[in-house]
Order: C-alpha cells, then sequence, then structure tokens
C-alpha cells in the first residue's frame, strides 16, 4: 500500500514555498524601483487589464489539477500510483505557476508606472487564484 501522506506534505510544502515567493518577489521590486521615475504611464491600464485577464488561465489549468487530484484518489493501491502522484505534483507546481502570472504582470506595471495599487490588487489576486492549488489539511490525519 501507498503511502499517501509524503505526497501530502511535499505538495503542501511546495504550497507555501510559492506563496512565500510571490510575495517577497513584489516587495524586492518595490524596494529596488521604489526611486525611480515610471518610464511608460501609457500602458497602466492595458496592464492592469492583461493581468486580470491572466486568471482565466488558472481557472482552465485548474481542471487539469483537479483530474489529477481524482487519479491520485483512485489510483491509491494500483501499479500506477506513483505516476498518478507525479502527475499530480506537476499539475500543481503548473498552476501555481499560472496563478502567480497575475502578480508579474502587476511587477511589470510597477515598473512601467510606479503605481503601487494596481500591483497590490494583482499580488491579491494571484495569492487568492494560489488557494485553488492548497492541498488539503484533512488528507494528513
Amino acid at each position: 500500500m501507498l503511502d499517501t501522506a509524503p505526497h501530502w506534505q511535499a505538495m503542501r510544502r511546495n504550497w507555501r514555498m510559492q506563496c512565500v515567493a510571490s510575495l517577497i518577489l513584489p516587495i524586492a521590486v518595490v524596494w529596488f524601483f521604489h526611486d525611480r521615475q515610471g518610464a511608460y504611464p501609457d500602458v497602466a491600464v492595458p496592464l492592469f487589464i492583461a493581468g486580470l485577464l491572466t486568471l482565466l488561465l488558472t481557472v482552465w489549468r485548474f481542471r487539469h489539477f483537479r483530474r489529477a487530484v481524482i487519479a491520485a484518489d483512485t489510483a491509491q493501491d494500483t501499479a500506477s500510483a506513483e505516476q498518478a502522484w507525479t502527475q499530480l505534483h506537476h499539475q500543481q507546481l503548473l498552476g501555481l505557476t499560472n496563478a502567480k502570472l497575475p502578480a508579474w504582470v502587476g511587477m511589470l506595471h510597477y515598473v512601467c508606472t510606479l503605481e503601487l495599487m494596481p500591483l497590490i490588487l494583482l499580488v491579491l489576486a494571484s495569492q487568492g487564484a494560489m488557494l485553488l492549488y492548497r492541498p488539503p489539511s484533512a488528507r494528513f490525519s
């Protein structure tokens, strides 16, 4: 029988590390660029809209993650269990990467315009999207 607790713990650890990284990087960008001039203020609204539209990629990727979770749950005692867990880890990392896209666009927006509020909103949107890929804590017992 395959012990699933280490897999769930690894997924939880990966999720935490990705969340922390997606919060630290915008802080570093603000710290590094805070004393400069905004070079392209005309791209403020299009970049913010592009950042919000990247949330649609997260919704599309979540479908694949959900299917991988179901496949890993159903293949617990079969020979393909390790492959299902590998696929689940892969889908989680792809989903977390897609969920970080709004924050990355927000950092680009900040570099171009030096407006802090859109960066904060896009980072919060990314953190909300990353909640979709959080492994449930009930699986650890």
